[in-house]
């Protein structure tokens, strides 16, 4: 009962009339026309297939085309790092290394 009275608050709840039949059925016929005019005609929805399949052509040629570039990027970064660890392999050493033509127990 409280929330029927009339309140000083502004959003307070006020008693709602009830709606004929009548208009009940206008309301309905005015959204279900407004449904039906706010879809979308079939042909409107669906594309061309021709223009569907060179789409997909597409999409597949650049994920090939992206895949490709990542792996030539990563095999050409391996190969750079592994010439940047023998470099350095040599600067450390300073030149000497190891000698190939004698045997690994003999003095030298």
């Amino acid at each position: 009962m409280l929330l029927l009275r009339a309140s000083s608050t502004p959003f307070a709840y006020a008693k709602v009339d009830k709606m004929d039949a009548e208009e009940a059925r206008h309301l309905r016929a005015q959204y279900l026309i407004h449904k039906v005019l706010e879809e979308k005609s079939p042909a409107a929805r669906s594309r061309p297939p021709v223009l569907a399949r060179v789409k997909a052509r597409i999409g597949v040629r650049l994920k090939k085309m992206r895949l490709a570039v990542r792996s030539v990027r990563v095999r050409a970064c391996r190969t750079l790092q592994r010439h940047l660890r023998s470099l350095r392999r040599l600067i450390a050493l300073g030149g000497q290394g190891s000698r190939s033509g004698e045997p690994a127990g003999s003095p030298s």
